[in-house]
């Protein structure tokens, strides 16, 4: 993506592509090497038929640095790319600068479990890899008690559903209902994260949605804190 400096690499959500964040991550340029990178079973990235567990995944991004050379890293994160990064920081230590969280810092498993519990069905998934890549993140849970580096998380927590008029009819359903279970599960994603991380800072959001980083009225906010961030020693 551009830039000379320290190297930041920007990983996706589920099922998204790296030019999600076509308008975000060149706020970087003047200060870092920014570089994104697209998991497997996405986007252009290969799409074999196995292998989208939570290690794997992992040591995917760390064959990546390996072949552009490159030893520490910042990881910037969306999503379910969360649940990758605070798996590199328990295995790779040593590789790891920084984390940033972009409504990231979630344990899947439990919101899998919290998912079954409310009796709700799974999303649609656009593909079969993409369902792989979600399975495998639901099976793993988070330990940020092992997370050693500076940690900064945004939160976006939803007062209503979130629904938008291009949503169907099943998506709307499925929305409203998911919003009286997760959010006040995401109450206590925030205390884990707030207890557990030992160098942690949060930040909450409202009156945005999941891509907030794409919102006019968070952008600027955003890339502030986490310009801050990164240029804190």
């Amino acid at each position: 993506m551009g830039g000379r400096g320290k190297a930041i690499l920007f990983l996706t959500g589920l099922g998204d592509r790296i030019s999600r964040f076509d308008s975000f991550a060149p706020r970087f340029t003047d200060h870092f090497r920014v570089l994104g990178l697209e998991r497997r079973g996405q986007g252009q990235s290969d799409k074999p038929l196995s292998d989208y567990d939570t290690a794997t995944l992992v040591n995917d991004i760390r064959g990546f640095l390996d072949v552009m050379r490159i030893n520490r890293i910042a990881l910037i994160g969306h999503s379910i790319a969360g649940t990758e990064m605070t798996r590199f920081a328990e295995v790779y230590p040593k590789r790891l600068a920084k984390l940033v969280y972009l409504d990231a810092a979630y344990d899947n498993a439990r919101g899998n479990e919290v998912l079954m519990e409310a009796k709700l069905p799974l999303p649609k998934f656009p593909s079969d890899s993409v369902a792989a890549i979600y399975r495998g993140a639901s099976q793993t849970h988070p330990d940020y008690a092992k997370v050693t580096v500076p940690a900064l998380a945004f939160f976006v927590l939803f007062d209503k559903p979130y629904v938008t008029p291009q949503m169907d009819d099943e998506s709307k359903r499925w929305n409203e209902a998911a919003f009286y279970v997760f959010e006040e599960n995401k109450r206590e994603q925030i205390e884990l994260f707030r207890t557990q991380v030992k160098r942690g800072r949060l930040i909450e959001l409202h009156d945005t949605n999941h891509m907030f980083f794409e919102d006019p009225k968070q952008r600027d906010n955003a890339v502030g804190e986490i310009r801050k961030f990164l240029l804190n020693n």
